[in-house]
């Protein structure tokens, strides 16, 4: 061979250790920065939070261990080829590749540019390097040989510096726990999430989806009626661990997450379930099968010392990277005869294949590989045997198998039943969680703590189904979407076979497992105990209405996009929720109300809000309603505020007190037959009013008002009611704003009824929608007459 062709073959060849450190160098780099990227962006993308596939602290490790070692793969296929091809320069081609991995990484991790646009870039990129490493081999060769124990040694300190700092944060929380009492039991909440009450067999529905639930409630005291406080997860889960209406945590929906400022949402400073019992020692732990909207990230790792909610399995760790997502989106939604799929199921990972309520894989989705009930179970027992096993504990479990996309794993045998109908699929799904709980009571007795421990069994909200055109929940405040089963367990402590037809909201789980722990010690959450029901139930003859509520949210399924034109959603606006004995009432802050007798008609079919019964029926249920907003006793008539005719400017009357949601009455003494035209104003203060001013018009008996123009209800557009008179006095006396999506302005213009001979006397109640608390609650409030008249306006 002649000698120059030699020298230039060894020119365009290297070893293969030192291409292998090169690969080694360049994952760790990218792997740290995407971890840190994927960290930052999902703060920064938070609008897009119920989409996205979320990580937590340990992607700075996981990101750099998925990255090495498809960089090593890629840099061995390269290497393959530049024997086939010995003449391509093997240092420049294997940086080419390394590069563009590198590049495209990075700039896909922020979630905002095109694919397309990131491949041009990164393939720029990498080009220009190699370019240039071409001419500074020897350069680039000694760097990454100088470079290579630090990149290992950083990759090794993120590993160890992570997981080190976890455990220690858990061993420190764990130490400095009080002692426990001696005869303390465990308390285990169970949250089935999506599960509506009457799908199971224990709540009368004719399909043997739940032999072990059934079991359960047989064994223990359950809630024919109870109700959840939302019908969404996020804003249900923090009252179910704080014992707080939505209204009063402040929880409606993810909101704005700032880089510089990682604490997670606090509940308003609520107290949790876990924290009450932390406080009396016990060891706390959640695991979580919703990764999206029951996470640590969200807040809910205060009162949990130990919290499992993503990175169940290696498959999950994988998808959450950069290039996992990426292979997912790419491979995973092909035939179930590829490729990629029979690899993964020869692999075991099966569950990366499931699919979502569109079709496509779930791993590419917001929950990604879907957590399984028994792989819940696992975490549970392999906490309880590992931490701290001496004390009591308090785990919260979420199951997520319920949840759509219906069904159990592809190799749990279906029920018999047709297999035909979302419906169908749905009750597969309940039955796979079941016997996962059957699984999980048999593991407690094996391990001797069935007789030691208090279970509470319930879910955070519904499902639809397709009743009132929406498919799955979040959309209403429909019986459907709300009626939850509730279940509680507690052999020798709990009757068994008790079934309570109480009304009641699944808040009151805090309150109830703390007063089963303590008796009668001071109450440290808001709701009424619910255990005094089956322990003194003539001592209590009715609970309070029970409150639900949803926040406008966006749309995520087209099925429910379609429901808007039918049923008015919170898609459309906030909704809220009153519910009696024998009605629910619900009131749409854009389209009005809704009236229903949800015990004679419990697929409520029929809205009786506009017959004579109905009309007056809602009017004293949303004067009910704004009493528990207002934190008020039902049906009390505080003292109205004097005020004079014209206007006024209401500051916070209760600055000085403890905060209270804003409920001010003035008394209104006007001629029958008089017009007035009233209306509130926000203050435009800085910092502006919190006001969402809600006006309303009472009888002395706490009616509303019907004889008024609302401005608002006019120009409400289907799927509410258009008023079809406009100009007459015939709306029903309340409105929260003056135009749709404007909500710093009230107004009404008032006929006073003309049946009465001496001067009547109206209540003009001012109000805040979501019923919040504190300083900001500024406004100015006008009674103006519209014709002439002897009315005056006068204080109580």
């Amino acid at each position: 061979m002649d000698p120059s062709s030699d020298n230039l073959l060894r020119a365009r060849s290297a070893s293969l250790a030192s291409l292998l450190k090169m690969a080694v160098c360049s994952a760790i780099a990218t792997g740290i920065v995407e971890g840190v990227g994927l960290l930052v962006f999902q703060r920064l993308n938070w609008a897009n939070w119920g989409r996205m596939l979320h990580v937590s602290l340990q992607i700075l490790w996981i990101s750099p261990a998925v990255d090495l070692a498809f960089f090593i793969l890629v840099t061995l296929i390269v290497a393959g080829l530049l024997k086939v091809f010995p003449r391509l320069p093997a240092v420049p081609t294997i940086v080419a590749f390394l590069s563009f991995l590198m590049i495209y990484d990075w700039l896909t991790l922020t979630a905002r540019l095109y694919h397309r646009s990131c491949i041009i870039l990164a393939i720029g990129v990498a080009v220009a390097f190699a370019r240039w490493v071409a001419k500074h081999e020897a350069a680039a060769l000694n760097f990454w040989k100088r470079a290579f124990p630090w990149s290992v040694l950083a990759g090794a300190l993120t590993l160890g510096g992570i997981q080190g700092t976890l455990a220690w944060q858990e061993f420190h929380a764990l130490s400095r726990l009080p002692t426990p009492r001696p005869d303390s039991p465990n308390v285990l909440v169970i949250v089935v999430d999506t599960l509506r009450a009457d799908h199971l067999s224990s709540y009368g529905y004719s399909r043997p989806t739940s032999p072990n639930i059934d079991r359960l409630a047989e064994q223990g005291v359950l809630f024919q009626n109870a109700v959840s406080t939302c019908s969404w997860s996020y804003p249900s889960h923090v009252s179910l661990v704080t014992g707080l209406y939505q209204f009063q945590h402040g929880v409606e929906d993810v909101q704005p997450m700032h880089v510089l400022s990682p604490s997670p949402p606090s509940f308003n400073r609520s107290l949790t379930l876990g924290e009450a019992l932390e406080q009396r020692g016990y060891r706390t732990a959640a695991f979580s099968a919703n990764r999206t909207y029951f996470t640590r990230d969200l807040g809910f790792g205060r009162g949990f010392i130990h919290f499992e909610d993503y990175f169940d399995s290696p498959a999950d760790m994988f998808v959450r990277t950069l290039y996992g997502k990426e292979f997912a989106r790419i491979y995973l939604n092909r035939t179930d005869h590829s490729k990629p799929k029979r690899l993964l199921r020869f692999l075991g990972w099966d569950s990366l294949l499931d699919k979502d309520d569109e079709g496509s894989v779930q791993a590419g989705g917001a929950q990604g590989v879907h957590k399984r009930a028994p792989v819940v179970n696992q975490e549970l027992f392999h906490w309880i045997d590992q931490s701290a096993p001496e004390r009591p504990f308090f785990a919260f479990l979420n199951y997520y198998d319920v949840h759509h996309p219906y069904g159990g794993p592809h190799n749990f045998p279906a029920g018999p039943w047709p297999q035909q109908s979302p419906v169908d699929q749905y009750d597969n799904g309940v039955r796979y969680v079941d016997d996962a709980i059957g699984q999980l009571m048999a593991e407690m007795a094996r391990r001797g703590l069935d007789r030691k421990t208090i279970i509470v069994f319930t879910s955070d909200h519904g499902e639809s189904l397709g009743q009132h055109s929406i498919g799955y929940h979040g959309e209403s405040l429909y019986w459907e979407q709300i009626h939850v089963p509730l279940i509680f367990w507690y052999p020798g402590h709990v009757p068994s076979g008790i079934r309570l037809q109480d009304l009641i909201s699944n808040a009151a789980i805090p309150s109830t497992v703390m007063n089963l722990l303590d008796g009668h010690a001071p109450q440290k959450f808001p709701q009424t105990e619910l255990n005094a029901l089956w322990q003194e139930p003539h001592a209590h003859p009715g609970m309070p209405p029970v409150l639900s509520e949803v926040a406008e949210i966006p749309a995520t399924a087209k099925e429910d996009i379609a429901s808007e034109e039918v049923v008015p959603t919170s898609m459309q606006g906030p909704m809220k929720s009153l519910i009696t004995p024998q009605w629910q009432f619900i009131v749409h802050k854009k389209f009005g109300d809704q009236l229903y007798d949800w015990v004679r008609d419990p697929g409520e079919v029929n809205d009786l809000v506009r017959t004579a019964d109905g009309s007056r029926e809602a009017s004293a249920l949303d004067s009910q309603m704004r009493d528990v907003l207002a934190n008020s006793p039902i049906g009390a008539k505080p003292e109205a505020v004097s005020v004079e005719k014209g206007s006024l400017s209401v500051a916070d009357h209760n600055a000085s007190h403890s905060p209270r949601p804003v409920n001010d009455r003035f008394a209104l003494k006007a001629a029958p037959g008089a017009r007035f035209t009233v209306e509130v104003t926000a203050q435009r203060l800085h910092p502006p009013s919190r006001l969402d001013s809600v006006l309303a018009v009472e009888e002395g008996s706490g009616q509303r008002l019907k004889t008024c123009r609302n401005p608002g209800d006019d120009q409400t557009p289907p799927p509410g009611s258009r008023d079809s008179t406009p100009a007459a006095f015939d709306d029903a006396c309340a409105n929260d704003d003056i135009d749709p999506g404007v909500n710093t302005d009230s107004r009404l213009e008032i006929l006073v009824p003309a049946e009465s001979r001496s001067p009547v006397e109206l209540y003009l109640r001012v109000f805040d929608w979501d019923g919040r608390a504190g300083p900001g609650m500024n406004y100015q409030l006008s009674v103006s007459e519209s014709a002439p008249s002897e009315n005056k306006v006068v204080g109580r």
